[in-house]
């Protein structure tokens, strides 16, 4: 798992690692340099015919740019830095690598005046190093000229450890701030750049470890993380070589109802897929029929259903009988706001023991009596969108951190699993164990994903993951099917039953270890 971070605890650090020593801070910096010339050979530049600029600022971000200058001098490219002040004004780190450049004869042009900022465009790349990870506010004067030249410049951009201009801790782009093709953040991701709209402006993001001691990372972060590429080969159920369906994971879904018919059969397809040996899916007895033509795998249940043709409270004791021999239970999706159908989903939460997805429907039910959500007898993954989760406990700030601190409040206050929905969204346990997953995209904000996520979640859970587990991989291979739809389809054209057509794919590249997308390099 890699530690997502503000910029004061990337400050505190990168200051405790180095503890004031300039030979130390430089061997990071060197670090983060060969890190950039790497980005720039993965860019697929030519040293034969490519120039690149590099326009650096005062401090260490500046540094870093002298220091990817020498090493693509050394590899033969040809290079100009620009910089926002003479070399003479550098200090320690940053003086050090613009010395070493000056050594290799790099070209170098001071930056006074706007009118110099004229013909950028006749450079391959440009090479961001203006501002770092810690300034706030609009840039004015030169730096504002100088970020809109480059964004004028119709140029790829490789941005140093972020985009000049963006707030690192709120996602929020100031006016202006660099359009990067691709970032490379160093050390550690910045809570920020894993956030839209900020998330819009790196383009690919790179993460170039430096080798900060573990335990400073460890003392100075708030325990959120970006899983690994093996993180999520780790979690997946294993297979039993002469299992039976019985061993591969039962699950009971209470689903749907006349007129969201679709809820049941997407939760049930998804959870199939993901792996799940038997799906029991509950439903009002009038839905039968036509749910039967809309899936064969499941096992069928009809219930006593409400007038409306909802799931009524008097089937609660069926439920409970027919969950009481699965290993995991989903309760929610396509049920209805009926009172009667929320009287249901509270009895069944407060007396089901099998660990229970709580998703749509089955939140709202608990809208204006919340406390009664305490009472759950089961591991509990509630998985609500910012809508719902508001419907329950109120609002919620929009800033990363403080949206994060509140949902983990909850999540400690109720004993829950929390999946908050979103780009990106967070995994929370009870114990403070915080997850961010930028997985998915506009392709997915469409009816029934969520549906398919609670099949998969409850599918991971039958299958004998733990909760916690099951809410990050689960969450991920949602994510990523998503992305898969849209490559084939486009963000506009994707639909919920896209995504049950390509969980194989997600899992299998998961499983063998294939380079997906669902992690940052």
């Amino acid at each position: 798992m890699i530690p997502v971070v503000t910029t004061a605890e990337m400050r505190s650090i990168d200051e405790k690692a180095i503890q004031g020593d300039v030979a130390t801070g430089f061997s990071y910096m060197q670090k983060a340099g060969m890190g950039l010339y790497d980005a720039v050979v993965q860019m697929g530049l030519e040293c034969k015919t490519d120039e690149i600029a590099i326009v650096c600022g005062k401090g260490n971000n500046g540094g870093d740019g002298y220091v990817v200058g020498r090493l693509l001098l050394d590899k033969g490219y040809s290079v100009m830095c620009f910089g926002l002040c003479e070399g003479e004004a550098l200090a320690g780190e940053a003086r050090h690598a613009f010395d070493e450049y000056i050594i290799k004869e790099g070209n170098f042009f001071h930056i006074d005046d706007s009118a110099d900022l004229e013909g950028f465009g006749r450079f391959s790349l440009i090479i961001d190093a203006l501002l770092g990870t810690g300034v706030q506010g609009n840039p004015r004067g030169l730096y504002a000229d100088v970020i809109k030249a480059i964004n004028l410049s119709g140029k790829p951009v490789l941005a140093v450890d972020t985009p000049s201009g963006l707030n690192n801790d709120t996602g929020l782009p100031a006016r202006p701030a660099v359009n990067a093709s691709c970032t490379v953040t160093m050390g550690y991701p910045k809570i920020g750049q894993l956030f839209y709209p900020g998330r819009s402006l790196l383009g690919k993001l790179v993460i170039k470890d430096l080798g900060y001691p573990v335990e400073l990372a460890e003392r100075n972060n708030s325990q959120l993380y970006l899983p690994e590429k093996d993180d999520f080969q780790k979690l997946i159920p294993p297979r039993k070589p002469a299992g039976s369906k019985f061993d591969h994971g039962l699950a009971c879904l209470l689903c749907g109802s006349r007129g969201m018919i679709g809820s049941a059969a997407l939760a049930s397809a998804a959870a199939l897929r993901t792996g799940c040996g038997m799906v029991h899916c509950a439903v009002p007895e009038s839905v039968v029929p036509v749910m039967s033509t809309k899936v064969t795998e499941p096992v069928l249940h009809a219930i006593t259903e409400t007038l409306e043709g909802t799931p009524a409270s008097a089937a609660a004791d069926t439920i409970s009988q027919l969950a009481s021999s699965m290993q995991a239970a989903c309760i929610g999706p396509g049920i209805s706001h009926n009172q009667d159908t929320t009287v249901l989903v509270r009895k069944l939460i407060a007396t089901i023991t099998i660990p229970v997805v709580l998703d749509a429907d089955g939140i709202n039910a608990f809208k204006g009596c919340v406390d009664e959500l305490r009472g759950h007898a089961s591991d509990i993954i509630l998985t609500p969108h910012r809508g719902e989760w508001e419907r329950l406990f109120g609002p919620l700030p929009s800033e990363p951190v403080l949206l994060i601190d509140a949902i983990e409040q909850k999540a400690r206050e109720f004993s829950l699993i929390v999946v908050f929905k979103g780009n990106p969204s967070i995994v929370v346990s009870p114990d403070g164990k915080k997850i961010v997953l930028p997985v998915g995209n506009s392709g997915m904000a469409t009816a029934g994903c969520g549906d398919v996520l609670s099949g998969i979640l409850v599918s991971l859970l039958a299958q004998g993951c733990t909760p916690f587990d099951a809410a990050i991989l689960g969450t991920a291979l949602h994510g990523y099917a998503g992305e898969l739809a849209s490559r084939e389809l486009g963000e506009y054209s994707v639909i919920a039953g896209d995504l049950i057509h390509y969980i194989h794919t997600a899992l299998n590249d998961v499983i063998t270890h294939i380079n997906t997308s669902i992690l940052f390099e």
